[in-house]
């Protein structure tokens, strides 16, 4: 884990202070941090771990769990760090056996965005997934609006494999509306399975309203449909494949709803400064 010295001393590095938040001004974006990237700080200290991503230059936040906290207890937290939950993970078991529930911890977090981040499934992901699992999203999209939240998938790369209409994601596509079903376009889980961020954004303008901002090594080999990678294989912004100028352009003409740097390296309280270093290089933040 790095120190406070090392962590204020690489901010300084990259020249990044408490006073250079990420906000939107005009034509930029407003960048989130997914607390999935500090996870096992945020399984130690959760105050000071938010404290720190707050002095990192953050404002808000996309919360994967409540580590061990109620959802008030965590509101209390996010707000004592000067941090807002804008959107929540919600696992398929808990959307199945009590909707409320979520709601009412988004009610208490503030959040108003529920993510759904994986869909169980034995060995492959096939066809009858997908069509149990859209019409489980329909069902809890079509709730979760009527109770003024908002619901997105966030894909994991096994939902391409190939289908007579083209992949399986564009079977899921197909088969939840489009109103109250959204996804969350996660890059680095776009381009590990060999398929490209640009292209899809393109293919569904209306459907992609997240963005995780995650890079993927140069060299590692793409088109594993498995869902898994290796998390050292998550590297800093600009140092991997994802084609940012192309994929920012679009998703800022898409006018995406949020985005959030995701880090998931064992490395990644180094690599979030210089990743937020290099949106401020391509003058987005």
């Amino acid at each position: 884990m790095i120190n406070r010295r090392e962590f204020v001393t690489g901010l300084a590095a990259v020249g990044l202070t408490s006073n250079l938040y990420a906000k939107d001004h005009g034509s930029k974006i407003d960048v989130g941090l997914e607390l999935y990237s500090l996870r096992e700080d945020m399984k130690r200290d959760v105050p000071g771990t938010l404290a720190r991503v707050r002095q990192m230059g953050f404002d808000h936040v996309e919360v994967p769990n409540l580590y061990g906290l109620t959802a008030l207890e965590f509101r209390r937290a996010l707000d004592r760090a000067g941090l807002k939950a804008t959107a929540m993970v919600a696992p398929y078991k808990d959307l199945q056996a009590n909707l409320s529930n979520v709601q009412r911890d988004l009610d208490a977090l503030g959040a108003r965005w529920t993510l759904l981040g994986w869909i169980p499934h034995d060995n492959e992901f096939a066809r009858a997934d997908v069509d149990r699992s859209s019409r489980d999203m329909n069902a809890w999209g079509a709730a979760l609006a009527g109770s003024g939240h908002k619901f997105a998938y966030h894909p994991h790369g096994y939902e391409f494999h190939p289908s007579p209409e083209g992949t399986l994601f564009d079977v899921m596509a197909a088969s939840t509306d489009p109103e109250t079903v959204k996804f969350e376009l996660d890059t680095f889980w776009i381009v590990w399975p060999g398929q490209d961020c640009v292209k899809l954004m393109k293919q569904y303008p209306a459907r992609f309203r997240l963005l995780h901002l995650k890079d993927l090594r140069t060299g590692v080999k793409t088109g594993d449909l498995s869902g898994q990678a290796p998390v050292t294989d998550s590297v800093a912004l600009g140092e991997g494949l994802v084609p940012w100028n192309d994929v920012l352009a679009v998703a800022r003409e898409q006018k995406f709803d949020d985005y959030y740097i995701e880090d998931e390296s064992p490395d990644a309280a180094r690599q979030i400064p210089l990743s937020l270093h290099f949106l401020r290089t391509k003058k987005v933040i």
